[in-house]
Order: C-alpha cells, then structure tokens, then sequence
C-alpha cells in the first residue's frame, strides 16, 4: 500500500523575513513600517551599507534583528540572512518594497494547498512598455519579454514575466523583489556569491537551480498585495552594469543553461538579437545615451568573449 504524504501546515509565525540593504536608510524605513502589522516570527536586516544610518534606523524599531556584512553583496546578505533566520519559511524582500496587508496570508495559501510547494512569490504589477514589433522581436530572438500568462526561462537571456498572471501558476524562477523559500531549500544549496556586489541573475540563477530540481515545486501567486518603490539610490552606472549584465548571463548560460547544442544556439542567437535591438535604438533615436548604451554593450561582449575560461569557473568581477 502507497504511503501518504504527510501534510504540513503553516502561519505566520512560521514565516523569517530577510532584507538585506545598502545605504538606504529612508526606503528601509518604509519598508520595515509596512512589516509592524504582521506577527512574523522575525525580521531580520542585513545591512551592508558604507555609514551607520542605516543601523540608527534598524535599532530604533522594537524586535528587528539587525546584522552587519563588510562586504557590499546581495547574495553574501541573503546567505548570511538565512543561515541567521530560524523559521520555516524564508522570505527574502528588497528594502524598497511596501507589503499589503493580505500579503503574507496569500503566501502562506500556496504553501498550505500546494504540498510539493518549495518556493513562492508574489506577482508584481507593472506596465507593458514594449510595441507589438518590439515584443515581435523579442520573441524571435528568445530575449525577456512580457507575455501573458508566461514564467518561462526561454534562454540565458529569456526571462518571461506575465503582463497579465489571472491565478496562481507554476513558475520556472522568481523574482527577487520578493521570494519564500522553505527552509529544506538551503539544506540544498545557497545563493552563489560568485555573483559580488550588485547582480541581475542571482534570483534566476537560484530559484531555476530549484526548478531544474524539483519541477512543479516554484510558484506565483496575483493575489499577494506587495507594491515595488523601485528605488534609484546605489543604483551603478550605465558603463558598470553593461558589464555586470553581460558577465551575469555569461556566467548563467555555462552554469545554468549550457544544456547541449540548442541552448547555445539560443545564447548566440539572443546576443544577436540584442545587437540588433541596441543598434536600431541608438539609430532611430539618436539620443547620447542610446549610442553610448550600444558602445557599452559592444565592449562588454568583446570582454567576455575574451575572458570566457575565467567567467566559466565564476570569476566574474574581475573586470571592477
């Protein structure tokens, strides 16, 4: 006779909360505000900013852990967040989000009616920017996209995000904006701290390790209330996070991606595509920052291609 799977339940008080921060005190305190209302069993920051107003904030406020990490990078923060925590869920936010007050109850829903449940997310809202020839393009060249209803990971490069999400559906990644984890998760593996500093996959790269692992086990829920401030403090500039964006997904593709001849005809195929896009950006509009968008990017593919054995083995800061 088949044994039944035992089920577990859970609430609130099951639920770490992780938000690691970089000299943002003003978003920080919004953020933690937003989280008094609910009785998690904590709340954790990890605060890796350059002075101690940060910290000032953090201490003013009643039962917030706070932790300090020398070293400015989100997922060292992450790890270290999570290592600290004791819940039985983890969840991760950035320091510029504001929750709603249905937001932990949503989550806590696809937990509790979803057994095989690893990891969830909640859906966030943002406008569709792209013409129908644009997300025509995109489409063609396996490259991000907003389609409805899609969480798919098409490529190194392709990230699908639903412009519309009607239900909670299986995801093949999640965002980092917000993510819950369970705790089994990190028994498992870790955020990979290859990716120093600011990074634009480390939340790909982990929740598609799981995925890769345990199919049907990520999910997105529309129904969890969170808004995205989208802060521009310590945000790099244009040349640093070309650079950071191309290593990043160089990084992924052998790491994550390198799956067998197809995918790699989709990674050169996609750096294709991005070409073309960044040249008829800088030529229809013949703004400065376009052209010099196309003159980073163009740079930073010539360095990858010639550093390809050092991002292979994760060496990918070393172009700082």
């Amino acid at each position: 006779m088949k044994k039944k799977k035992s089920f577990v339940s859970y609430g609130i008080r099951d639920l770490s909360v992780i938000i690691p921060t970089y000299n943002r005190p003003d978003d920080i305190a919004l953020t933690l505000s937003s989280l008094r209302k609910f009785p998690v069993k904590e709340v954790i920051v990890v605060d890796q900013s350059k002075d101690d107003r940060t910290k000032r904030v953090v201490k003013s406020i009643k039962n917030i852990t706070y932790l300090y990490s020398s070293q400015p990078s989100i997922t060292i923060a992450r790890n270290k967040g999570a290592k600290a925590s004791s819940g039985r869920l983890v969840c991760f936010i950035d320091d510029d989000v504001t929750l709603g007050k249905n937001y932990f109850s949503e989550i806590l829903k696809v937990f509790n009616e979803n057994p095989d449940a690893r990891a969830a997310a909640a859906y966030i809202k943002e406008d569709a920017k792209d013409s129908p020839f644009m997300i025509l393009l995109k489409k063609l060249f396996f490259l991000s996209r907003r389609e409805n209803e899609r969480t798919d990971v098409v490529s190194s490069y392709g990230n699908l995000y639903p412009i519309h999400l009607a239900k909670t559906k299986n995801t093949q990644w999640l965002p980092g904006v917000n993510m819950v984890y369970k705790r089994e998760v990190f028994s498992e593996q870790q955020f990979d701290e290859n990716l120093l500093g600011y990074t634009v996959v480390e939340d790909m790269d982990f929740s598609y390790r799981l995925y890769m692992r345990h199919h049907s086990s990520l999910f997105l829920t529309p129904y969890a209330d969170i808004v995205h401030r989208a802060s521009s403090i310590e945000r790099y500039p244009t040349r640093k996070i070309s650079y950071l964006n191309q290593v990043d997904h160089f990084y992924f593709n052998f790491k994550d991606m390198n799956k067998g001849i197809l995918q790699q005809f989709k990674f050169i195929w996609s750096l294709l595509g991005i070409t073309l896009l960044r040249k008829i950006s800088a030529l229809t509009s013949g703004k400065k920052e376009n052209i010099l968008r196309l003159t980073f990017y163009l740079s930073s593919l010539i360095y990858c291609f010639t550093h390809l054995g050092q991002i292979r083995k994760g060496r990918v800061r070393n172009f700082q």
